[in-house]
């Protein structure tokens, strides 16, 4: 398992590479509730941020978790990094205590004036970066020692090893992501995919940056393409192959029934031009009704403009700011959020 999964990383042209990670509980138990799962998204995404690898989907399962990853050339990513740079990287987890231990060595090899030693930690931290293999092996340890402490037990939590498949071609990625994302349908944890915190799409359909910029490459790698209309196409891709499925005997053999969406549900979407509705997203909770300052018509919110105008910038010539995230009609709003505008339910 080993040797294929290096068979499948090697790449000699240095390009990056696209992989679909899945890993499962020992014995496939399902341990996981809200409080882990969200105990391992903030774990998943600090741990990203540290090894340099890249989210484009993912999803926190009950007793397994996919991840769609893209593993840059590690020779390029690293090319005009300095040792400094090196020793830098460990500010990210500098919340754990070997973490800490390791700069304080760092810091008393400089007092000591011991660049040997300085040189040896730094590239004990190049060897962890851009690593899949590593990557996969701190975040599962950072997992276990998480849910161990919480609950009081010792002992990996994992099935053997992860497994990955290499991901190429936009078609390829953008199944993958909506295969990840539609994973707590198909299981009935959720009736659409928005409404399970723990995925990718519901991240960013809440606003969250790294989300959005991960489904805008998986959707059109190599592209730019706007938040907004790659999310009206992944919708509409989401719910084309995410319809439900009912088992029973088929010329093919027996078929098991999945969750999914109804042929209704997927007519509605595709109508809607892959947009959310207004119901849809006051079902996530919307920040415009708390930060937005001021919501209404056009004519309301420039009234409001125009009374406070002394408030605002000279630039600014009018009140009322389209509102994102929705089809919201009519509706305008005096503060343009950035970021975060549709929250899920429980996310503050």
């Amino acid at each position: 398992m080993r040797q294929g999964r290096q068979f499948i990383l090697g790449d000699p042209d240095g390009r990056a590479r696209f992989l679909h990670v899945v890993t499962r509980t020992a014995g496939q138990e399902i341990l996981f509730g809200d409080d882990e799962r969200e105990r391992f998204r903030k774990i998943l995404f600090k741990q990203l941020k540290f090894s340099g690898l890249k989210a484009l989907a993912w999803c926190l399962m009950g007793n397994h978790l996919h991840l769609l990853l893209e593993l840059p050339d590690k020779e390029k990513a690293l090319e005009g990094w300095t040792e400094d740079d090196f020793i830098a990287r460990l500010s990210v987890l500098e919340d754990e205590m070997s973490t800490r231990l390791t700069l304080g060595d760092v810091e008393m090899f400089r007092g000591n004036g011991h660049a040997a030693g300085v040189s040896e930690i730094a590239a004990r931290v190049r060897d962890r970066l851009f690593d899949l293999s590593v990557f996969m092996k701190e975040f599962k340890q950072r997992m276990t020692l998480a849910y161990n402490s919480v609950h009081g037990r010792s002992g990996t939590l994992w099935e053997g090893r992860f497994k990955c498949a290499l991901v190429e071609g936009d078609e390829a990625l953008q199944a993958v992501a909506a295969y990840i994302d539609l994973n707590p349908v198909r299981a009935g944890l959720a009736e659409r995919p928005e409404d399970y915190r723990w995925c990718s799409y519901a991240a960013a359909v809440g606003g969250m940056r790294l989300a959005r910029a991960g489904l805008v490459s998986a959707i059109s790698p190599g592209r730019k393409l706007s938040w907004g209309k790659a999310a009206e196409r992944y919708r509409e891709y989401l719910f084309g192959v995410g319809g439900e499925v009912k088992g029973g005997k088929t010329p093919d053999g027996d078929v098991k029934s999945r969750g999914g969406f109804t042929q209704r549900e997927i007519e509605e979407v595709l109508a809607a031009g892959g947009k959310l509705t207004l119901a849809q997203a006051l079902r996530c909770r919307v920040r415009y009704f708390t930060d937005g300052v001021v919501l209404g018509s056009q004519e309301y919110v420039d009234e409001f403009f125009e009374s406070r105008r002394e408030a605002f910038g000279e630039k600014r010539a009018s009140g009322g700011r389209r509102m994102k995230g929705a089809d919201w009609g009519r509706l305008r709003v005096l503060r343009d959020l950035k970021e975060r505008v549709v929250t899920l339910p429980g996310t503050g």
